[in-house]
């Protein structure tokens, strides 16, 4: 996909959904056009401070977008590139690090938004039974023909997954995705075995070394903080593990048998969000030192995967 292709509006109706969850209608609006200056209105929930699309993605226009696409609106690719399977096997290296602790050899694995097949085919190489669920087509396919794992190839909601079957689940930049976050927690509830453990990761939109005009993407159809996404794990029947990196939207957590009722245990945020928006603007931004590093940081990063792409 062209430059330019990106800077035509993704077409799409979308209807008005409440926050997803404290449930609140209240709303602001926080940004208003995506990271090409395309027209899309993102809010805050004035009730718990989650960011989401209003209006939102129908549940077929999200299904089409991702089946058919995502990655190349998004990666500028429809197939997965060289570069791109090597930061999957980087960070499938890097997930199995954290993970290995909390598994024994035999233990059923699913991974949300599987991509490439990179952590499943690491999973299974460690002797976990791994599958995986990857709604784009390229990119499942992919995962089945190059590693030789299961991936099946539809949205997480529509996999045939039987309940209390998992050990661990991981998800790994898939939740911002989803047009209803907390159903996809409540499924994994469900799918998980007793006391089992469920690994998320996705970006942190208060990250104050993110560049603001980045935020926004149709693709990503919620902004989630730490607290947000502690406060929804909690709201569906987890606890956070002491184990959780400790900084940014990145928990381990383990399945408990009820919901936790005192789940709004951050009744401030949606202030502090509304701060944080209010004071992270581009112009501060720019005129701060932090884009210029990190753009030297991301080309010596880049150099290193052109020198890893060129080694036999």
């Amino acid at each position: 996909m062209s430059w330019f292709a990106r800077l035509r509006p993704h077409p799409f109706t979308g209807e008005s959904l409440p926050c997803a969850l404290c449930g609140g209608r209240e709303s602001i609006v926080v940004g208003r056009r995506d990271r090409w200056f395309v027209p899309l209105r993102n809010v805050l929930c004035c009730g718990c401070g989650l960011v989401f699309l209003d209006p939102m993605p129908r549940a077929d226009e999200i299904a089409n977008y991702y089946r058919d696409e995502y990655c190349a609106h998004y990666h500028g690719d429809p197939r997965p590139r060289p570069k791109a399977l090597l930061r999957d096997e980087r960070g499938a290296r890097e997930r199995m690090a954290l993970l290995a602790p909390l598994l024994r050899k035999g233990d059923r694995v699913l991974d949300i938004g599987a991509g490439t097949g990179a952590f499943v085919a690491a999973a299974n190489a460690a002797g976990w039974l791994a599958e995986g669920v990857e709604p784009n087509r390229e990119f499942a396919a992919f995962g089945t023909r190059h590693y030789r794992v299961r991936v099946h190839s539809t949205l997480f909601e529509d996999a045939p997954l039987a309940a209390d079957s998992f050990d661990l689940i991981t998800s790994s930049h898939v939740f911002e995705h989803l047009r209803r976050p907390n159903e996809a927690f409540a499924r994994v509830h469900r799918l998980l075995r007793p006391a089992g453990h469920f690994h998320i990761l996705v970006p942190d939109i208060a990250d104050p070394l993110r560049t603001p005009s980045a935020r926004w993407h149709f693709g990503h159809a919620h902004g989630f903080t730490r607290q947000t996404l502690a406060m929804l794990a909690w709201k569906t029947g987890f606890e956070l593990l002491p184990e959780s990196p400790p900084t940014g939207a990145h928990l381990l957590l383990r399945r408990l048998d009820a919901p936790q009722v005192d789940w709004m245990r951050f009744p401030g945020h949606a202030q502090e969000m509304r701060r944080h928006f209010a004071e992270h603007t581009a112009w501060r931004h720019f005129a701060s030192v932090t884009p210029y590093r990190r753009f030297f940081e991301r080309m010596a990063r880049f150099r290193r995967e052109r020198r890893a792409l060129r080694e036999p």
